[in-house]
C-alpha cells in the first residue's frame, strides 16, 4: 500500500472510529498491518490484525489475535464454511472471512472490512449464546449479490 492510499484509509478509520482504536504498524516493510479494536454490542473486546501484504491489490487475511474456540470448546483454527474461518495465522489467531477473492477489488476500504470483520465478531457471540453455527446467521452469498452482502 502506498502512502497515498494509507493517508485515505487512516482519514476513512478516523472519520468513524476514534484515533486510538486502530494503527497502521510496520508500513514501509514488508510485513505492514493494521491493529483495529473491536467491541461487540454485549461488550467483549477483541483485537483485529489486518496483514496489509498485497493490499489492496488482494483483500487482506484479517485475524483475531487470539484462537477463538466454539461454544462446544474447539478450536476454530480451520477452514470452515460454517463458522467463516480460514486458515489460521501462523501465531494461533483465528482468520475471519470477510470477502471472497473473486468478489475483491482494489477500491475497497478497509473500513468495509472491519464493518464485516465486526459483524462476524456479533454472529460469532450469538453462536456462543445459542451454539449454532455462525452460518446460521451469515448466509454464503452468490458472487451477483450486493456488496455488503458477500461472505467469501
Amino acid at each position: 500500500m502506498d502512502s497515498q492510499r494509507q493517508q485515505i484509509e487512516h482519514q476513512v478509520l478516523s472519520y468513524y472510529l476514534p484515533s486510538n482504536v486502530f494503527r497502521f504498524c510496520n508500513m514501509g516493510t514488508s510485513k505492514p498491518y493494521l491493529q483495529a479494536a473491536a467491541q461487540t454490542n454485549d461488550g467483549a473486546a477483541y483485537l483485529l490484525y489486518f496483514d496489509l501484504t498485497t493490499f489492496p491489490q488482494q483483500k487482506p487475511n484479517v485475524y483475531v489475535q487470539q484462537m477463538l474456540y466454539t461454544k462446544s470448546g474447539q478450536k476454530m483454527d480451520s477452514v470452515s464454511a460454517s463458522y467463516h474461518t480460514l486458515t489460521p495465522h501462523p501465531n494461533g489467531w483465528t482468520q475471519l472471512c470477510h470477502y471472497a477473492s473473486d468478489a475483491w477489488t482494489p477500491d475497497v476500504t478497509l473500513w468495509k472490512v472491519y464493518l464485516k470483520c465486526r459483524l462476524w465478531l456479533e454472529m460469532y457471540r450469538a453462536h456462543l449464546r445459542t451454539g449454532k453455527p455462525i452460518d446460521y446467521y451469515l448466509n454464503h452469498q452468490s458472487r451477483s449479490t450486493t456488496d455488503m452482502g458477500r461472505w467469501g
